[in-house]
């Protein structure tokens, strides 16, 4: 099974504050979609393209071994990386520029991952993460497969990004936990914390869970990421409230969780269950638009 969504962590301790810049006007980067991954062509220190996934999931930009070696990114430390499927420790290094689409972000520590370990990896170059992508502000459009970038000022919406006629919208507050973006979604009887997450395939609870109304399957499945295996159990959530959207019978896994995970996340939100997402990360707020 493919993973759903991956986080690397234990960078905090090392000095480097990734900095962003977007031309004007509004841009459109085209994207590939497959099994929910969404990969752009990026350049990385001036060279490339190389494919790298969108991962709203991931805290850090991570790099395959081959990658790294072909833009002479220098190794800086050595840290542990964890998942949902466990943690190891990688290499990390020095990336001077990314750039994507009218987009760069300088002074990014990547860590080494081997993508080709998990399925579907084969053919992607590494993974944009959160540290590259929390100051921007961006709409993932699924339907036509595509991101529009919006300035650093101003408000988003208008020209490419027009809303789509017949869609239900969504404003969500974005928390920040452990490097990540965090959605407190009221349920019926509970409160329910996500990982908004572009890498996801499916939703994903970690057990035990806020009470959802959920139907277990007995089907089982394992969970791969580049930080290991784990097994986890499939599930079908009849019920799930997304700001004013309702989601119905939408297909998860439940996995226990590991010791990497926070107490305060209950699980990972992928997003292309939405037509189009608004992340506007400078004022911490999600937009979501289903038909």
């Amino acid at each position: 099974m493919r993973a759903p969504g991956f986080v690397v962590l234990g960078l905090v301790a090392i000095a480097s504050t990734p900095h962003a810049a977007v031309t004007l006007p509004p841009a459109v980067t085209p994207f590939e979609r497959g099994h929910g991954d969404l990969v752009l062509a990026v350049r990385l220190n001036g060279r490339g393209p190389f494919r790298l996934l969108l991962d709203t999931g991931s805290t850090h930009t991570s790099v395959s071994l081959k990658t790294a070696e072909a833009i002479d990114a220098p190794v800086v430390a050595r840290a542990p990386m964890g998942s949902a499927a466990g943690s190891r420790m990688t290499l990390v290094v020095r990336i001077d520029a990314l750039t994507v689409g009218p987009v760069t972000v300088g002074d990014l520590l990547a860590s080494v991952v081997e993508l080709a370990e998990i399925p579907d990896g084969e053919g992607i170059d590494g993974v944009i993460g959160l540290d590259a992508l929390a100051s921007l502000r961006y709409t993932i459009d699924f339907r036509q497969r595509r991101v529009v970038w919006w300035p650093a000022d101003g408000e988003v919406g208008g020209g490419e990004g027009a809303r789509v006629r017949g869609c239900e919208e969504s404003t969500l507050e974005l928390q920040s936990s452990g490097g990540r973006f965090l959605l407190a979604l009221p349920q019926r009887n509970s409160l329910l914390r996500l990982v908004p997450d572009t890498g996801a395939t499916s939703l994903l609870l970690f057990a035990p869970h806020a009470a959802l109304p959920v139907t277990r399957l007995p089907a089982l499945a394992t969970l791969t990421t580049p930080s290991g295996h784990t097994d986890v159990r499939m599930a079908t959530v009849r019920e799930l409230h997304v700001g004013t959207l309702t989601l119905r019978d939408v297909p998860a896994v439940v996995a226990d969780r590991d010791r990497s995970e926070p107490a305060e996340v209950d699980g990972l939100l992928p997003l292309h269950l939405f037509d189009r997402v608004t992340v506007d990360g400078p004022r911490k707020r999600l937009i979501v638009e289903k038909s």
